[in-house]
């Protein structure tokens, strides 16, 4: 019990900042560490030309995590979600998924469609430890250092 009281404390130390271009070096540092195959400067970078739900967390003046989400049509699409090396399993990235799912009920969004590596163990059960449901796999979408791999695509539904 002390561990979830010691996470609810420090989310209401989170500051929530609609992601911009000030963040984007810091941003860049936590997806280098996070991702096999990370993504690009320029591809934040277009993310930032769009209108869409991402956000960074900052805690203590120093961003630990990031969501980039969009709205496409009636639904979300979750792109990426990362955190600091040193905050994870602290409860930031459920904070990250309840502040997507309140901005998206804003929006009049009530699903969510993410793609997760074949490979990643640890994000499927986080999506599924948060209701998530596997819909279907996409065949070789993910580049990879060795060729190529396997998206599992989840949902979930009815926020």
């Amino acid at each position: 019990m002390l561990k979830k009281e010691n996470q609810n404390s420090q989310a209401n130390n989170y500051i929530i900042e609609n992601f911009s271009e000030h963040h984007l070096d810091d941003v860049m540092e936590i997806e280098i560490h996070a991702n096999p195959t990370p993504w690009s400067k320029h591809i934040f970078e277009k993310i930032l030309e769009q209108r869409s739900l991402s956000f960074v967390i900052i805690l203590n003046s120093q961003i630990v995590g990031f969501c980039i989400a969009n709205k496409v049509l009636d639904e979300c699409h979750l792109q990426n979600i990362s955190v600091l090396e040193a905050m994870r399993r602290q409860g930031v990235g459920n904070f990250m998924l309840d502040i997507l799912k309140k901005r998206m009920s804003l929006s009049g969004i009530s699903t969510i469609l993410l793609e997760v590596r074949r490979s990643n163990k640890i994000a499927q059960d986080f999506y599924r430890e948060n209701g998530f449901q596997e819909l279907s796999i996409r065949k070789d979408y993910y580049q990879t250092k060795n060729g190529r791999e396997d998206a599992i695509i989840m949902c979930l539904k009815g926020l």
